[in-house]
C-alpha cells in the first residue's frame, strides 16, 4: 500500500450556487472524501411555516485532497467552480475541524435547527387570525406549547397567548446550528 502524499488536507471549495451537496456527491462518486454540511430548519412562507434544507455555508463545501496529484480532477468535477486560495496556496482546512463540524451532523449531512423562542424575542405570527403581525414575547408558559406575546391590536398594545407552532423568530438558523465553544 502506498503512503498518502504529504499534501493530502480537507481543503475548501466554492461550488456553483445551490450546488454544494451536489458537489460533494460528485466529488464521492469520484474517490474523494467531501463534506456539505446542510441545516434543515423552518420559515417564514404565505403558505405559514415551511421546512427548509440549505447549504450550512452558502457556497462552498470541503473535499479531502492533495493539491498536487488532484487538483485537476477535483476542479473538473460537476458542480465544483474553483478551489479557495490564500497566497498562491490552496485553502487548508485543520482535520479537527472538519471532524468536530461532522460530529454535530447526521448521516446525511444534514442538522435540524429548532430556533427556540425566548422571552423578549420579536416573532412574526405565521398561523391564525393574527398571521402577519409581528410581536414580542412576554413569557413562556409551562409546556412549551403556548407563549405569551405583546402586540399592537385595535389601537393599543395587548397581551395574549398564542401556540408556540404559530411563531417564527428572526433569529439566523446558521448562527444557531453552530457548534457550541467550551
Amino acid at each position: 500500500m502506498t503512503d498518502p502524499p504529504d499534501d493530502l488536507r480537507w481543503r475548501c471549495l466554492r461550488a456553483r450556487p445551490k450546488g454544494e451537496h451536489l458537489a460533494a456527491q460528485h466529488l464521492r462518486a469520484a474517490g474523494f472524501e467531501a463534506f456539505s454540511p446542510r441545516i434543515r430548519h423552518q420559515k417564514k412562507t404565505t403558505r405559514g411555516r415551511i421546512w427548509f434544507v440549505e447549504a450550512m455555508f452558502p457556497g462552498y463545501l470541503f473535499c479531502r485532497y492533495s493539491v498536487k496529484e488532484s487538483l485537476r480532477h477535483v476542479l473538473s468535477t460537476a458542480f465544483v467552480s474553483s478551489a479557495m486560495t490564500f497566497m498562491h496556496d490552496a485553502a487548508s482546512v485543520p482535520d479537527d475541524l472538519i471532524h468536530s463540524l461532522r460530529a454535530e451532523f447526521d448521516e446525511k449531512e444534514t442538522l435540524t435547527v429548532e430556533t427556540s423562542v425566548q422571552t423578549g424575542d420579536t416573532v412574526d405570527i405565521v398561523e391564525g387570525p393574527m398571521r402577519g403581525q409581528t410581536a414580542i414575547v412576554t413569557s413562556l408558559l409551562p409546556g412549551r406549547d403556548r407563549v405569551r406575546i405583546l402586540l399592537e391590536f385595535i389601537g393599543g398594545l395587548q397581551e395574549i397567548e398564542v401556540p408556540l407552532i404559530s411563531l417564527l423568530t428572526g433569529r439566523d438558523p446558521r448562527h444557531e446550528a453552530l457548534p457550541r465553544q467550551a
